[in-house]
């Protein structure tokens, strides 16, 4: 069995099929729900922050009123950042409280440091303000994106997302990823896998392939997601339904870099797989590797300069990297015996997944070669993939008290399930 093969049998999901049809979800009553905190040596606590059911205004539909309290919730605890703390404990009327005028001392004494707020207005279309007070200094902190106007339903949710995004930039000066969305594939019957893409928050998934056959290996670029298909009898490279692949080769994973201009895809002619350079229309340009072993899974750096990627030239899967033009390689992990699947973050971290004893979990490396363990006795876990800004994780972890995707800070310490179900696979998150 080739490398790529292994990797293929080692990234399918061990849990049964599921159907995705498209969908937009109701957030739990919950907004923690799910959420794992890993306790562990250091970190950073969460701070408390109170979120106050949204004043409903105008003819403003109670239930889009409720939508957007809940998302907020679920975005806030999702940043794992703040402790959102339960509604009942609030000694404020909503309905009553101005959304610019806080009652200081109300919400001081129920222990929270911060507090948002939200109006929305109008029968549709809708008018929608939200406010960040930080009660221990009792002021009104600025957020960029606080007021929208116009809006149908959907965008008064891209809304939430938008401002929850600002509320990120304004405590930490990085702008939060809320309103951006993670690819994956999925196995929907015998032989048969789809993708989709779901949303950060887990509440918004659709199908974007379907045809029947399996689809697999997403990776974003050119403003959509370019995947692996076998609907003509051999993987070849797509991108939404134009076929890229001109050739006889049979090409898996591909990787584009952060302005555009490159992809590296891993390609086989003849059973052996190494990683070329192709262009922006998919024509092959060269053959970055060109050595006897098999060289899968690439992954562009954040500046472009470089890929890493997964090769057996040491006897086992580990990972390598080498520049983007080819040359220089180097090999990263010398720990473990089945590394797969690197994803580079912004961050400059690698994170990958690594198989010992039929149990596969998440870990990070440096180019320096310094391991981390992100998962440990929590099931089975693979596929990771950065977000943009390179705070969290998104991965597929099979374990007992729910499986699906999840997404996790990027020191592991507070994990969350936000795509509950089997046949996941091939995370690869919009950035």
């Amino acid at each position: 069995m080739q490398l790529w093969q292994a990797l293929l049998v080692t990234t399918s999901t061990l849990s049964a099929a599921v159907a995705f049809a498209q969908e937009t979800g109701t957030p739990p009553a919950d907004p923690s729900q799910g959420l794992q905190v890993i306790v562990g040596p250091g970190g950073t606590g969460l701070e408390p922050m109170a979120i106050p059911d949204v004043r409903c205004m105008d003819g403003a539909p109670a239930a889009l009123c409720r939508t957007v309290a809940d998302m907020m919730r679920r975005d806030m605890t999702l940043s794992f950042m703040f402790q959102v703390l339960p509604p009942r404990s609030y000694l404020v009327d909503p309905m009553v409280e101005p959304v610019d005028v806080p009652q200081w001392s109300d919400w001081n004494n129920i222990g929270t440091r911060w507090l948002i707020k939200a109006e929305v207005r109008g029968k549709g279309p809708f008018d929608v303000d939200f406010r960040l007070f930080n009660v221990t200094d009792k002021s009104n902190v600025h957020v960029k994106e606080q007021t929208f106007k116009g809006e149908n339903e959907g965008g008064v949710r891209k809304a939430v997302h938008r401002f929850a995004n600002g509320v990120l930039e304004a405590r930490t000066g990085v702008a939060g990823v809320f309103d951006t969305r993670i690819a994956y594939s999925a196995k929907v019957g015998p032989g048969v896998k789809s993708i989709g893409v779901v949303s950060m928050d887990g509440l918004d998934k659709s199908v974007i392939v379907g045809n029947g056959n399996i689809n697999t290996l997403p990776a974003w670029g050119f403003g959509g997601v370019l995947y692996t298909s076998f609907q003509d009898g051999k993987p070849e490279l797509f991108f939404g339904r134009k076929k890229l692949t001109r050739d006889e080769g049979h090409y898996r994973k591909v990787a584009v870099s952060p302005d555009g201009s490159k992809m590296v895809a891993s390609i086989s002619y003849g059973g052996q797989s190494d990683l070329f350079l192709l262009s922006q229309d998919g024509s092959v340009q060269k053959n970055l590797t060109n050595t006897s072993a098999d060289e899968v899974s690439p992954t562009i750096s954040p500046d472009g300069s470089k890929v890493a990627f997964v090769s057996n030239q040491a006897g086992s899967p580990q990972i390598y990297v080498m520049g983007l033009g080819g040359g220089g390689m180097a090999r990263l992990t010398h720990a473990g015996s089945y590394n797969y699947s690197p994803d580079w973050g912004r961050n400059g971290l690698i994170v990958f997944a690594a198989m010992e004893k039929g149990v596969s979990d998440i870990f990070s490396v440096t180019e320096g070669g310094e391991i981390r363990r992100l998962t440990q006795d929590q099931g089975f876990n693979k596929d990771p993939t950065w977000s943009g800004d390179g705070r969290y994780i998104a991965f597929v972890s099979t374990r007992p008290e729910g499986s699906g995707i999840y997404i996790m800070s990027a020191d592991g310490r507070y994990q969350m399930l936000v795509a509950k179900g089997g046949g996941y696979g091939n995370t690869a998150w919009e950035r």
